[in-house]
């Protein structure tokens, strides 16, 4: 055991180092936040007195007469409502961009496409509020027929470049002192193969300037000058950009949006390296088709980017949090101060499945648990059913639960399949005792009493779900894909709908989903957060078995998927993913892929989680080792089903359930597996007190409760500090009533009482463990 004045000396040097945690690059959230007009674009966002402020064009189509410039707002970024709409009966107005001025006011610029074009067909505009809500009348700023793109705002003067519309295919620079008269610095900036669209970053006395071409070769530009900002060295990107907005870092990084055409077009973040003059591409967000015209504002260590899109049929506006990985250096990006990114939290449940709340740990580790078997909950025995029954989706539907799952049996002497494969569904009303309804649907040899519920094609992996999403139709309230791949002959995934989870008709003779493989369980669910529904299903990935994701507004149309990412994880063959959201917080996903061992044809769950559904970490232990508890080491025999259940009256327990003796006779089981609650993750440690910091963090509520467990003499300690480490009177380690026992939701007690005042300060904790598991932790309101 170490002693004090040691632990105390190791604590002051760990706690004085400059070691970092990791802090991958991870789209923490997309959300449609508006969609009124049949064609929304061009974006922008600022944050002004407390509230964001999002300003785009809306029309009838991507071109149309009648365009218009919207103004939105909202206090959280969650909910927008209308604070103005700017349109003129003259003109066309086009692309909306909005900053704040020296003196505190907002400043709304674009550019209106003349109806009566015998004087000019463009004109750019400027509009000033105080609120934005009332507006100013229009201000005529630049010249007839230039564009001025987007204004700039350094050392009280305002920066533009405006692109020629008419004959006249170059760009000029101007400067404003006051937003609404701006003169002309270089009449003739660039002018080769068609400059337009730009955005202007000043570092020092240096000015950045990210141009778009579209002529010739049409790849972008780099422009760098120092003042007078009349001469410029100007570096080709090499890649070919839309809709360029670039923001500097407080690392010194450039961050810029752009859409890309080297693939699919897609609305992108990129690493401008100023030095190297190139464009790299580091997040894809959920886009295509009409799309990007990004608005950039770095805000309590998040990345906030509006952007427009069409890849959900209706052209419509969205909002994407991106938390922005660490420098190469170690140094950590977006700091509120000078020792770490805040974590906004509020109030919802945080469990510690990954490192995103951990700033500096010592002595403790994240260690993953393993749920303990319980009872056979269905043995597969039935004529209909047999030793290949497998992909069981089991969820919680009102007052019972349901378990999908494929019928099939292999007979091994003939090495042939004994019957039709069939998709069958049990019931329970407590997740322990399962029955099988007689549905009387499909026949079988010569009668219809069994639980088939779907027969014929795409049994082998229809997967439903009872859909959660308000808005769909009564005939839909239960969905499922189910298919096989085109290049094996199949039609893909195919979409199906259900008003009570037994009667199902297709949504689409097609295949909704084909770039894939599909020859596994392949999920989907409605997100309610991000207002869309996901799916995670089959691909091999260079002769690998891997996972994609794809997403959909109507779960028809899908976007193009992409593959999973695991950092630094090894390659290996996955095949049930039974990804989900944890209900209990459903910003985070928890997934448990079956990993397969070809060399031996075993498998075996393991888990992995996720904030965004994109990065996943992978924790490389298997979950359910072949030995738990039997007949779950032959070939295929240890597949997780997918499901996470809350059983009535078991508030302290979660179960999980997993299959064995896959090809035994005369039908293989499903067997029940509890976690604790919470219970997948936790920190811990041993009999040498461990230390965990977290990074900053910004709460909504009166008192922290934490889900822990202490063996022997073991305790939790926890302390609230201010973001430069300093405890918080009434909220020192001293002040904290230890934690001892076993609690899901228990209570922090400190001298200071409630923790209202802090709400929404930016806090650190500090825990100090001994021999004891922290598993999560929450802040709540006073009941």
């Amino acid at each position: 055991m170490v002693r004090n004045a040691f632990f105390a000396l190791a604590l002051v040097s760990f706690f004085g180092s400059c070691l970092q945690a990791d802090e991958p690059t991870q789209l923490l959230e997309v959300k449609k936040i508006w969609d009124h007009a049949p064609h929304n674009a061009f974006t922008d966002l600022v944050r002004f007195n407390d509230r964001w402020f999002c300003v785009f064009r809306e029309g009838q189509g991507h071109v149309s007469p009648d365009g218009a410039l919207r103004v939105i707002t909202s206090a959280d970024g969650e909910s927008w409502e209308s604070a103005a709409l700017i349109k003129s009966p003259d003109s066309d107005s086009r692309d909306a961009k909005i900053t704040v001025t020296p003196d505190g006011q907002l400043m709304l610029s674009g550019a209106e496409a003349l109806h009566d074009k015998s004087l000019a067909t463009h004109q750019s505009l400027a509009w000033f509020s105080k609120d934005g809500h009332t507006w100013s009348e229009k201000h005529k700023i630049g010249d007839p027929n230039f564009w001025l793109w987007r204004a700039t705002w350094h050392d009280d003067t305002a920066y533009g470049i405006g692109y020629g519309c008419g004959a006249e295919k170059s760009i000029r620079l101007y400067s404003s002192k006051d937003g609404r008269q701006f003169d002309t610095l270089v009449k003739n900036l660039f002018d080769t193969e068609y400059p337009n669209e730009t955005s202007i970053v000043f570092v020092g006395d240096t000015a950045y300037c990210l141009l778009r071409r579209d002529e010739g070769s049409a790849t972008g530009q780099l422009g760098i000058a120092k003042p007078p900002f009349t001469s410029w060295e100007w570096k080709d990107l090499k890649t070919r950009i839309g809709g360029p907005h670039m923001i500097r870092l407080p690392d010194g990084r450039f961050v810029a949006a752009v859409r890309l055409y080297d693939q699919k077009v897609r609305t992108a973040l990129c690493w401008i390296d100023p030095e190297a003059g190139t464009l790299s591409e580091f997040l894809t967000l959920p886009s295509g088709g009409d799309t990007s015209y990004a608005g950039l504002v770095l805000h309590d260590g998040v990345l906030w980017v509006s952007y427009y899109s069409s890849h959900e049929s209706r052209t419509s506006i969205y909002l994407a949090k991106v938390q922005i990985a660490a420098a190469a250096t170690g140094t950590k990006v977006h700091r509120e101060d000078s020792r770490g990114a805040v974590r906004d939290i509020g109030s919802q449940r945080e469990l510690f499945i990954d490192d995103f709340l951990i700033d500096k740990q010592q002595g403790v580790e994240l260690m993953m648990h393993r749920p303990e078997a319980k009872e056979v909950a269905i043995v597969c025995d039935a004529p209909w059913e047999g030793n290949t029954s497998a992909y069981y989706t089991l969820f919680a539907d009102e007052d019972r639960f349901r378990m999908y799952y494929r019928g099939a049996h292999f007979d091994v002497a003939t090495k042939k399949e004994a019957h039709p494969e069939f998709t069958c569904l049990a019931e329970s009303s407590d997740g322990i005792h399962w029955e099988k309804p007689n549905l009387g649907l499909f026949e079988f040899n010569g009668s219809k009493d069994n639980n088939i519920v779907w027969a014929g094609e795409d049994t082998h992996n229809f997967t439903p779900f009872r859909d959660t999403n308000p808005q769909c139709a009564d005939d839909a309230r239960y969905k499922a894909l189910g298919g096989g791949s085109v290049k094996w002959g199949g039609k893909g995934l195919r979409a199906y709908k259900s008003p009570d989870g037994i009667h199902w008709s297709l949504m689409s003779e097609t295949g909704v989903l084909t770039n894939g493989d599909f020859d596994s369980q392949n999920l989907a669910f409605w997100h309610p957060q991000q207002q869309r529904y996901i799916t995670f299903y089959r691909k091999f990935n260079d002769g690998v078995r891997d996972i994609m994701t794809a997403t959909s507004s109507d779960f028809v149309h899908w976007t193009e998927p992409v593959y999973l990412n695991y950092g630094d994880a090894p390659k290996e063959h996955l095949y049930t993913n039974a990804i989900g959201l944890y209900a209990r917080a459903p910003h985070l996903f928890l997934g448990f892929p079956t990993r397969f061992q070809p060399s031996h044809e075993q498998v075996e769950p393991i888990l992995m989680t996720s904030r965004d559904g994109l990065q996943f970490k992978r924790w490389p232990e298997p979950l359910i080792p072949i030995t738990a508890p039997k007949d779950r080491d032959g070939n295929r025999s240890n597949y997780m089903t997918s499901g996470l259940l809350q059983l009535p009256g078991q508030d302290r327990e979660l179960s999980v359930y997993a299959t064995e003796a896959y090809y035994e006779g005369p039908g293989s089981r499903v067997r029940r597996f509890t976690f604790r609650t919470d219970g997948f993750v936790s920190l811990h440690a041993g009999s040498d007190t461990g230390e965990v910091l977290t990074h900053p963090l910004r709460f909504q509520g009166d008192s922290l409760a934490v889900n822990y467990s202490t063996v022997t003499d073991g305790s939790v300690k926890i302390e609230i500090q201010d973001v430069a480490g300093k405890p918080l009177p009434g909220y020192s380690l001293a002040d904290c009533e230890p934690l001892a026992g076993d609690s899901i939701d228990q209570t922090v007690s400190w001298t200071g009482g409630s923790v209202r005042a802090l709400s929404r300060m930016p806090v650190r904790l500090r825990f100090v463990i001994k021999d004891a598991n922290v598993f999560a932790i929450k802040f709540n309101p006073n009941p």
